[in-house]
Order: C-alpha cells, then structure tokens, then sequence
C-alpha cells in the first residue's frame, strides 16, 4: 500500500543551487570562454547552412538556364519567326523589377509597340 503525503513532489525547480552567483574571477573567465566557444559553433553551423543555400541557389540557375535552352529548341523546331526576341530580360542571378511581365505576354498586352508577337500567349 502506498502512502499519502500532502506534500507535492519535489522536480528541478525545487532544487536551490549557488551556481552562476559566485563573484569569483575564474568562474566569469570560464564562463565568458563557454560563451565564446558556444558562438564560434553557432558561427560555423550558419556558414555550412549558407554553403549548402548556395548550393541550392546554384542548381535552380543551372535549371532555368536548361529551360532557357530547351525553351528555344522547342521554339527553333516549331519554325517561329524571331525566336532571337524571346531571351530572359533579367541575367543569371538577378530578380526581375516588381510589376514586370513575363516575356510570354504579348507585346500589345504590356504597353510596348505592336510587332512580331512573342511564342506564347496566355489569356485570362
């Protein structure tokens, strides 16, 4: 049979420690030096987490650049006519202004002068 107490039970906060109020010098040092290695890993966890980022970043440009080209192909092989007029506006790397459209809208749709209309129109 167990018996009853009116007690609670103790946990962790019930347990009164002296660490952390020492006024000692050697005991700041030491923790100022576990700070500073605590920084020094946060510090290389956040280089590899941009060095894998990068890699990410990378293989999306290798990408688009695929579709830019698989783009064209398909364009060459459809026979439309100025095909040298449907490229990316933005280089590798860079974003397009905010409010750009995209280089399928026609001509006429976006407020440029009327001329040989782009591969493809989409209407909505």
């Amino acid at each position: 049979m167990a018996i009853k107490t009116t007690r609670p039970p103790r946990t962790l906060s019930d347990i009164k420690t002296v660490a952390g109020r020492s006024s000692n010098k050697n005991q700041r040092r030491y923790a100022s030096y576990f700070q500073l290695g605590a920084l020094e890993f946060e510090r290389y966890r956040r280089g590899l987490e941009r060095d894998a980022a990068q890699g990410r970043i990378e293989g999306i440009n290798e990408r688009l650049g695929e579709i830019e080209t698989e783009m064209q192909g398909l364009l060459v092989d459809a026979g439309v006519e100025g095909v040298e007029g449907v490229q990316r506006s933005t280089k590798r790397g860079a974003r397009a202004p905010a409010g750009s459209r995209s280089e399928t809208c026609s001509r006429a749709t976006s407020g440029e002068p009327t001329g040989q209309p782009r591969g493809l129109r989409i209407r909505y």
